[in-house]
This record gives C-alpha cells, structure tokens and sequence, in this order.
C-alpha cells in the first residue's frame, strides 16, 4: 500500500511539472537577440539541476560569452570614442585659449594708439576698433564656452554609463544571491517530503 501511494506521489510530481513545462514555452532570446539579463534568466530557467548546481551546455555558454564579449567590446569602444572626443575638445579649448590671449594681447596694444588705428594698411577709429575686436572675443568666449559644456556634458555620460553598470552588477549579484536561497530552500523542503515520505 505504501509502495503504491509513493508511486502515484512520484507519477504526480514528475507529471504536474511536465504538463506546466509544455504549456508556457520560454521564448529563447539567444535566437531573439535579447539583452544580457533576459539570456541569463532563459539559463538558468532552462538549464538542468545537479546537486546545488545549474547545468548549462557548452553551446549555451559559449554563446552567452561571445554575448557578454561583445557587449563588453561595444562599451570600451563607446567610452575609447567619449576619451577621443574630450582629447579633441581639450585640445580646441586650448586652440581657443590661446586665440583669446592673442585677442586680447592685440586689443591691449590698440589700446596704447591714440585716436586712429591702422589695421592691415587700413587706418580705423579707436571705437570701431574696440567694437570689432569685442565681437570676435564674445565669438571666441561663446565657442569656448560650448566646448566646455560639450566637454562636461561628455564627462557626465561617462560617469552614467558607469553607473549603470555598476548598477547592472549589483543586480546581477542580488538575482544570483535570491536564486541560490530559493534554491536551497527548495532543496531543503524536498529533503523534508523524502524523510516524511520515508516515515509513512
């Protein structure tokens, strides 16, 4: 009699999970390209049990690597390209720099003529002057002044994309530490249905 009922408590327990398993079919997204996450969770739904451990295949694993390859690949060339850019804009800002000290240095000697200034054989009043030359250095200062908020917007986007993937880490550790509790506690109630299955 005890045999028979654990033989229907084994027939059940393999049935029930089989007949769930065939109802919802997990979308494979190694075939639908999908993000880092959703292949790390169709693993370890898919992937078979040993002991504590999943079990993947080696066709699964190595392609979440080449995965987490080339996501690894896109993001040092994302942030290479962001490094290039501020060198760029680093290297405009001080070009711009120094044509605003060489403005400034050719305003100081306008400053020193009296009356008349002659630019390039041209002989020019004093205020026109000025009024040129403050054009030019308002230019200057408003492209400065862009470059250095590209610069710092460029700076920012760094920092982000930084955060997020150390954001993207702590997630990936706090799933990895929930899927080993669940894991464990689920072991330890099928240990306990086998001591009391035993006992009766």
């Amino acid at each position: 009699m005890k045999n028979g009922r654990l033989l229907i408590y084994i027939f059940l327990l393999i049935a029930i999970p089989t007949s769930n398993a065939q109802k919802k079919k997990l979308e494979n997204p190694f075939e639908t390209k999908g993000d880092l996450n959703s292949q790390f969770i169709y693993l370890e739904k898919t992937s078979t049990n040993y002991k504590e451990y999943k079990v993947i295949t080696k066709v699964k694993f190595n392609k979440l690597h080449k995965n987490v390859l080339d996501s690894l690949a896109n993001q040092k060339k994302l942030l290479n390209s962001k490094h290039e850019e501020n060198n760029n804009q680093l290297t405009e800002i001080n070009r711009l720099k120094k044509e605003l000290a060489e403005t400034n240095e050719a305003l100081t000697m306008a400053n020193t003529n009296k009356d008349s200034i002659s630019v390039m054989g041209i002989s020019m009043y004093k205020n026109n002057y000025n009024l040129i030359a403050g054009i030019i250095i308002i230019t200057l200062l408003i492209v400065a002044l862009f470059f250095f908020y590209k610069f710092n917007n460029s700076n920012i986007v760094t920092k982000e994309a930084k955060l997020i993937l150390k954001e993207t880490q702590d997630e990936y550790e706090a799933h990895q530490k929930k899927s080993l509790v669940r894991q464990q506690e689920l072991s330890r109630k099928l240990q306990d249905e086998i001591i009391k299955n035993r006992k009766d």
